[in-house]
């Protein structure tokens, strides 16, 4: 427990230096600087925030999904509800980790470096660590849920060599809550991760969260995110390819409505060569809103024969519909294959006609095109149907 304290004071200390979001912080560029000033958060710090309309569906969603059910666990505001894992996987609190897997447990909090991750490192016992044994294959499901005014909540996912895992999460974050989750996923040699996410959140609420993924040599990770919330969103992806051979796909499709922004920042490291990292953004953007999206490539000197690709598409369903995007490569290395593309259009008026004239109202095809986009985003997952059909459901 001495670790966890050392942790937490560290981040408090470090908390009072990192001002929140402004302008000239390119950390936060092309943000809404007013959505995590410290105006707008000053409520939910006081237990002062409203809670805004409420999801019918969503609350749906959060009965059948947050049940306790075979290899499944709950956390509610950070705290463990319920556990049920299969053979081959532990699930230990952080004071417990702290013990057995300090290490990882230091890498994950000492990473912090925002304002906000800083803020969940303060909190390290809120949250629990989650162990795969070497060669051990298993599906879990984690949904996690945040309706207190601060919800702080961690994970951390250590997969041991040559083990697979199968990982569905489900994020909820309801009107007034300022949900502030981190996740690490420590992937060892030869292993296999396949992460599909889906997250929504009602208004007056928001929802940060970083997710880091450290590979070893040879292991894969196939993963997919949803952020189709209707409250102001950040979500910081940093993938660390720390050996040879690594393959990483991820994914995300964001789909903001009203007059909010949702905000995708993602990093991809290759420190080692021969490894190959892929990234693909898909956004469907209506009303007043905006999608936010940087991402980096680095390339190491000694990370030859590297092959790395970003992408950023965005389908704009309404003429006051914003997307900014700025794809960097940091190429140190001369024999690879690094590129990106970004792009940003209205739906096709040809396309549109063509399927009016099969039988379609307008919202009808506009609807099926976004649910293209989504489909396209999660189509490496084993249970695409089933993610596609939570996903229709909110």
């Amino acid at each position: 427990m001495n670790l966890l304290h050392d942790i937490s004071e560290a981040a408090k200390k470090r908390f009072e230096k990192i001002p929140f979001p402004h302008r000239k912080d390119e950390y936060w560029r092309f943000s809404d600087y007013g959505a995590w000033g410290v105006d707008a958060l000053f409520p939910h710090f006081q237990n002062h925030a409203p809670k805004g309309e409420e999801n019918a569906k969503m609350r749906e969603c959060e009965k059948e999904f947050c049940k306790p059910a075979p290899h499944s666990i709950l956390l509610f505001d950070g705290q463990l509800m319920h556990a049920d894992v299969p053979k081959g996987v532990e699930v230990l609190s952080m004071g417990q980790a702290a013990e057995s897997h300090a290490e990882n447990v230091k890498r994950f909090f000492f990473t912090a470096e925002g304002k906000f991750d800083t803020l969940q490192a303060s909190r390290p016992d809120s949250g629990i660590y989650i162990r795969v044994e070497d060669g051990a294959e298993a599906e879990l499901v984690l949904n996690a849920v945040s309706k207190m005014h601060v919800s702080i909540a961690g994970a951390i996912v250590e997969l041991g060599e040559g083990s697979k895992l199968k990982l569905s999460r489900n994020s909820f974050t309801f009107g007034g809550s300022f949900s502030v989750f981190r996740t690490g996923f420590f992937c060892g040699r030869n292993s296999k991760l396949e992460l599909s996410h889906i997250k929504n959140s009602e208004g007056s609420a928001r929802s940060y969260e970083r997710e880091d993924f450290w590979a070893l040599e040879g292991a894969a990770v196939a993963d997919a995110l949803a952020q189709i919330g209707a409250a102001p969103s950040r979500h910081e992806r940093n993938f660390e390819l720390l050996g040879e051979r690594v393959d990483i796909d991820t994914r995300a499709f964001i789909s903001p409505k009203g007059d909010i922004t949702h905000d995708l920042r993602t990093k991809q490291f290759h420190r080692r060569p021969s490894s190959h990292s892929n990234l693909a953004v898909r956004a469907a953007i209506g009303d007043n809103a905006k999608i936010a999206f940087t991402g980096l490539v680095r390339v190491e000197p000694e990370a030859q024969k590297t092959r790395a690709y970003q992408s950023c598409r965005s389908l704009m369903l309404s003429p006051k519909a914003k997307a900014q995007a700025a794809p960097v490569l940091e190429i140190c290395a001369n024999d690879v294959e690094c590129s990106h593309g970004c792009t940003a259009a209205k739906p096709d008026k040809e396309v549109l006609f063509y399927m009016n004239q099969r039988g379609l109202s307008p919202a009808e095809a506009r609807a099926l095109l976004v649910q293209s986009f989504a489909e396209s985003t999660f189509e490496k997952m084993s249970d695409s149907e089933k993610i596609m059909e939570r996903i229709n459901a909110l």
